[in-house]
């Protein structure tokens, strides 16, 4: 295919768009693409490798929809790193053309108004799912086209529901949307053309060829059958040595391990090994870098501590219990070949876009409750493999598994190079999911009778693939179970929802969490005690909780009995005493963080990273405001106690802070250090003269004018 020719095909103004980016061609799959309808009025889906080139197409899709005047679009991606990264990537390449592009991941039952100035519209499927339970008119009245990056997590027993309701949602309320869905290479990507009446454009073409080969005993025998031997002239440490092999040839490396200790444990003992290759200039720019990575969160924790003497060596870990702050400075640093090597968990495989020169795999095999060891699935190791190879900086990638011996080296080439990724499949069928989705349908008016919910599920991924399936006895028992709960009634044939149904799905909590929190809250005579309150929000669905260890028990049980008055609760079906012990040890960290325990105490006590402290607490603080919502509702008399704790929770304060949090920029340690300093309360702050305020540690002039400003305001 003449790829030149068919980049000149395009409209004058994408092309000019095109080259002020420096692209003046096209890659072959891109071309097919284009002359596979892209830019016309149907649906396609893109089932290519990594950096094939798909964002790319989803953005000629969007800029020709903009430039005719269609309407607007969105933007769908499974995971808010992913949406942020979006973000900035299309406002830097859009801004020139005034395209605005606007991002929304804030709370689940508010739509901001500045959504819709927004041209572009990136958002996660549960987001959007949020928004449509809202009747957000001027979102679906002025929607033209639709894409959906990684649209394969439709297979994802989690977040697939979502995203499979979403767009069966979307087309709808207007079977004219243009739909395109990105996709990594699948094995049954036709069924998710066909459900979707797409055209389907699947390649296996990359821009940077990807050799796939099997360490073993000092030397990479590839799937070409090429060879390469490793050089342990600088380490004896395989990993070590096979990552300073690609760093001394300018390359970058990632290693996939299988836990978070396996992360930190490779990258202690790489980092050793790679600070001998450093130059004198990258030393430098690394030493400054961590002194930004102890310092970036806050609080300086043990975890930051280790991220920075390891990043000093151009080596760090990766994982979802570093901090927010902390994983954006390696993801950038990365980018720019500051850092050398990532040692990270297989979630950067699906998250961000950072590929490496090498990528080194050395945990296969994940534990799975009430299974134990089994094998990754293949998909997952092609999404780690796809990561070798730099567009723009390698001519080719290379992946790397770990063999301890021959025979174990021709099962891996087997079992995973030479295999084909595993078929996707919904899981709407999941009688959990279906209650959620069920239940927003009929509150945003896409259900209106048992009738046209059996039309609304025929018209899903799930029925497209299940043909034979029938769902009409879980369906119907669903909305037996909403109507005795009262959050739909029956008039006639129609089924409408209550109020309290309506709060329930634009909380964007289970309807199975909303009777738990409902007859809590109602039975309860008097307010419930604090502990009480934190224990009942552990115990509902939506809420995560704490791994129970052996070694945790000896703990827990005595502060159980103990305290036993202050767990109980009329909870339906309670759980064994395990769990129970799972929740009050969720409660445990939750205090802890209430009471201005330090991040890194609460860390150590609890075996988790400080990412893991602010999404359970972030967690927490949205369940309290949805139980604040859902006490309103009933005028039950715990309104006070849920809005202090919530407070509590999102500043991490004790009680006597609530005042002095209520200034902007006032947060956990500025609001502790006036208190110490005396200034307790809004009144002390007004009288307090100018000098001393800017003397307490951490406030500072500029601050202490803000502060002065707002008290006499207040």
């Amino acid at each position: 295919m003449d790829t030149l020719k068919v980049f000149k095909s395009l409209p004058e103004e994408i092309q000019e768009v095109l080259k002020a980016s420096g692209i003046d061609n096209l890659y072959p799959p891109q071309a097919e693409a284009v002359t596979n309808g892209l830019l016309e009025d149907k649906n396609i889906v893109l089932s290519m490798p990594t950096a094939a080139g798909k964002t790319l197409l989803a953005e000629l899709v969007m800029l020709k929809t903009l430039l005719d005047k269609k309407g607007n679009c969105l933007y769908i991606v499974p995971l808010r790193a992913l949406a942020s990264e979006k973000f900035e990537d299309f406002r830097k390449k859009f801004a020139s053309l005034g395209i605005k592009v606007g991002i929304a991941t804030g709370d689940f039952d508010r739509v901001d108004p500045y959504l819709t100035k927004n041209d572009i519209l990136i958002a996660t499927a549960e987001k959007v799912d949020s928004l449509l339970r809202q009747k957000p008119d001027w979102l679906c009245s002025r929607l033209a086209c639709v894409v959906i990056d990684e649209i394969h997590y439709i297979g994802d027993p989690k977040r697939g529901p979502t995203l499979e309701t979403v767009i069966t949602r979307l087309l709808n309320m207007n079977p004219d949307l243009k739909l395109v869905g990105l996709s990594a290479t699948i094995a049954n990507a036709n069924d998710i053309s066909g459900w979707l009446n797409a055209s389907l454009v699947s390649s296996i073409w990359r821009p940077v060829s990807l050799k796939e080969g099997v360490y073993c005993e000092g030397e990479i025998t590839f799937a070409d059958g090429s060879r390469k031997q490793i050089d342990f002239e600088h380490t004896s440490d395989d990993v070590a040595a096979l990552a300073i092999d690609c760093i001394k040839d300018t390359g970058q490396v990632l290693v996939f391990v299988t836990t978070r200790r396996s992360a930190q444990a490779e990258a202690r003992r790489i980092s050793k090994e790679v600070q001998h290759i450093l130059t004198t200039k990258e030393k430098t720019k690394l030493n400054d870098l961590a002194k930004e990575i102890e310092t970036s969160a806050g609080e300086t924790t043990k975890v930051s501590k280790q991220l920075g003497e390891y990043l000093k060596n151009g080596v760090v870990f990766h994982h979802a219990g570093l901090h927010y702050s902390h994983r954006k400075i390696i993801e950038d640093s990365f980018r720019q070949n500051l850092i050398k090597v990532i040692c990270a968990t297989p979630t950067l495989a699906v998250g961000v876009n950072l590929p490496s020169r090498r990528t080194i795999i050395r945990g296969l095999y994940r534990y799975v409750s009430g299974v134990g060891m089994r094998p990754v699935r293949v998909m997952e190791y092609k999404q780690m493999s796809g990561r070798a190879g730099r567009p723009g900086y390698d001519k080719f990638g290379e992946s790397v598994l770990f063999a301890r011996n021959k025979s174990e080296q021709q099962d891996l080439f087997s079992d995973f190079i030479f295999a084909d990724s595993e078929p996707i499949h919904s899981h709407l069928g999941n009688e959990s999911a279906l209650r959620v989705h069920l239940l927003a349908s009929i509150v945003t008016g896409f259900i209106t009778s048992e009738e046209s919910a059996f039309e609304f599920i025929k018209k899903t991924f799930f029925s497209y693939q299940e043909k034979y399936y029938d769902l009409s006895d879980m369906i119907l028992e669903i909305l037996e179970f909403l109507e005795s709960e009262d959050m739909i009634q029956k008039k006639a044939s129609q089924l409408l929802p209550t109020a309290f149904g309506t709060r329930i799905s634009r909380l964007y909590i289970d309807p199975i969490s909303a009777v738990i929190l409902r007859d809590c809250l109602k039975d309860a005579p008097t307010a419930l005690h604090p502990t009480t309150l934190l224990y009942l929000i552990c115990s509902i669905p939506d809420m995560c909780k704490l791994a129970l260890k052996k070694q945790d028990i000896e703990k827990l049980v005595p502060f159980a009995d103990k305290h036993a008055d202050l767990f109980e609760l009329p909870l339906p079906l309670d759980d064994d005493y395990s769990s129970q012990l799972a929740k009050i040890k969720t409660v445990l960290l939750l205090m802890q963080w209430m009471e201005e325990v330090k991040e890194d105490t609460i860390c150590t006590s609890f075996g988790i990273g400080p990412g893991d402290v602010h999404r359970f607490v972030e967690t927490a603080e949205w369940l309290f405001y949805a139980t604040i919502e859902l006490s309103k509702l009933f005028k039950t008399p715990t309104i006070e106690k849920l809005h202090n704790i919530r407070t509590q929770l999102r500043y991490g304060i004790k009680s006597e802070l609530m005042d002095l949090v209520r200034l902007k920029g006032i947060g956990r340690t500025r609001a502790r250090n006036l208190f110490s300093a005396g200034f307790k309360n809004m009144q002390k702050l007004q009288t307090a003269p100018l000098q001393k305020l800017q003397k307490v540690p951490t406030i500072g002039k500029e601050i202490a004018a803000n502060i002065k400003k707002q008290a006499v305001a207040l």
